[in-house]
C-alpha cells in the first residue's frame, strides 16, 4: 500500500510540475517504433498463450492477498485438530471454505483416503507446473526489458539517417520530427525497461520465492494430516521450515504473550 501511494504521488508532482513540458515527450512515431515493434518481435519469440499467462501471472501479482505465515500455520492446526476429533468427514466439512486451491486440493485427497505418497506426488506435480508457469512469464518479462532499449537504439539510428538525408535539402526547422524520433526513441526504450519492466522481473522473482516456500508448507502440512500427526507437531514441523526471521518472530511473539502474564 505504501509503495502504491509514493508511486501515485511521484507521478501526480510529475505531472502537476511538468505539465508544460509534458507534450514535447510525446511522439507518435517514436512510440511506434519502440513499442511496437518490441511487442511484435515478443510475439514472433513466445506463443500467445505465454503472453496471456503473463498478463494473468501480473494481475495476479497486484491482486491476491497474502497471508501472514502464522495465519496459515494456524489453520493447519485447526485442520489437525479437526481430523483427529472428526475424521476425513470433519475436513470435508471445511473443504469447501479453504480458499488456496493448492491446499484444498490435498485436503480433497486426503478425504478420499488417498495414500500419503501419492498425495505428495500430486501435489509436487502440480506446484511444478506452477512455478514453470511463473518462470515463462519471468522469460517474457526479461525479452520485453532486453527489447525496449534495443528498439529504442533502433528509432535513434533511424531519426539519425533521416537527419542526415535531409540536411542538404531542409533547413534547421525541418529536422525536428526525425530529431524528435531519435531522441524519444531512447528515452521511451530506456525509462519503460528501468523504471517498470525491471522493477516488474524482480517482484516476480520475489513473489515466485515466496509462493514456493508457501506450497512447500501447504505439502508439509497436508502430509501431516495424511499422517493423523497433532496440532503441536504439526506447528512445529511447519515452523522448521520457515526463514529463520519468521522463526524469531514466533519466538518473540510467544515471549509477548508470556511477559504480561508474568508481572500479574
Amino acid at each position: 500500500m505504501v509503495t502504491v501511494v509514493l508511486i501515485a504521488s511521484s507521478l501526480l508532482s510529475g505531472l502537476v510540475f511538468g505539465r508544460d513540458a509534458l507534450p514535447g515527450f510525446i511522439d507518435f512515431p517514436s512510440i511506434l517504433i519502440t513499442f511496437g515493434g518490441t511487442f511484435a518481435v515478443t510475439l514472433v519469440s513466445f506463443s500467445w498463450c505465454q503472453i496471456r499467462e503473463l498478463g494473468i501471472v501480473l494481475l495476479g501479482l497486484f491482486t491476491e492477498e497474502r497471508r501472514a505465515w502464522r495465519e496459515e500455520i494456524e489453520d493447519f492446526k485447526r485442520l489437525a485438530h479437526l481430523y483427529l476429533v472428526s475424521g476425513p468427514r470433519g475436513l470435508e466439512n471445511q473443504e469447501k471454505s479453504i480458499n488456496d486451491p493448492f491446499v484444498r486440493r490435498g485436503i480433497g485427497m486426503i478425504v478420499d483416503l488417498r495414500r500419503e505418497e501419492e498425495i505428495r506426488e500430486q501435489l509436487r506435480r502440480e506446484a511444478l507446473l506452477i512455478s514453470n508457469r511463473q518462470e515463462s512469464a519471468r522469460q517474457v518479462l526479461l525479452a520485453v526489458g532486453k527489447l525496449l532499449p534495443a528498439f529504442g537504439l533502433i528509432g535513434t539510428l533511424i531519426g539519425l539517417v533521416v537527419i542526415l538525408r535531409q540536411i542538404p535539402h531542409q533547413g534547421p526547422d525541418g529536422l525536428t520530427s526525425a530529431l524528435s524520433v531519435a531522441v524519444l526513441t531512447t528515452l521511451y526504450g530506456a525509462f519503460s525497461a528501468n523504471v517498470i519492466i525491471y522493477p516488474l522481473v524482480s517482484k516476480l522473482q520475489s513473489a515466485s520465492s515466496e509462493q514456493e516456500l508457501r506450497m512447500r508448507l501447504a505439502m508439509e502440512g497436508v502430509a501431516c494430516l495424511a499422517r493423523g500427526e497433532g496440532p503441536a507437531t504439526v506447528e512445529q514441523k511447519l515452523y522448521a521450515l520457515l526463514p529463520a526471521v519468521q522463526f524469531k518472530q514466533r519466538v518473540f511473539d510467544g515471549w509477548s504473550r508470556l511477559l504480561p502474564a508474568a508481572h500479574k
